[in-house]
């Protein structure tokens, strides 16, 4: 990940996208409900609140770098300090905000 952060200093965009990853698709979710409903059978729901997921961390950078990893609960806190560490290191490569100079000249007028 750092070498990614790295080589975007040139021209490369480094995109990190992070969401909870649930073991289950849509299919096999389709395909429980529908055996639910044939079968006629009560079925109690679990509750999801308690349930704890792994977090899906994906990084891309370019078109070729590709990079995913599944990182545990009790392991985010350690992931997240490393991750900032990383941001803080790289953080340089960002673009001064350019001010337009009409903006200032249209001030100085409504003051005058």
């Amino acid at each position: 990940m750092a070498k990614a952060f790295e080589d975007s200093k040139t021209s490369k965009t480094v995109y990190l996208t992070m969401k909870r990853h649930s073991y289950t698709t849509k299919k096999i979710k389709a395909a429980e409900e529908s055996s639910e409903k044939a079968s006629g059978d009560a079925v109690m729901s679990t509750d999801d609140k308690d349930k704890e997921y792994p977090t899906l961390v994906r990084l891309t950078s370019g078109t070729k770098t590709k990079l995913s990893t599944l990182v545990q609960p009790q392991d985010l806190d350690r992931f997240m300090v490393q991750y900032t560490n990383i941001i803080k290191i790289n953080m340089d490569n960002l673009k001064k905000k350019e001010r337009k100079k009409a903006a200032k000249a249209k001030a100085k007028k409504a003051t005058a």
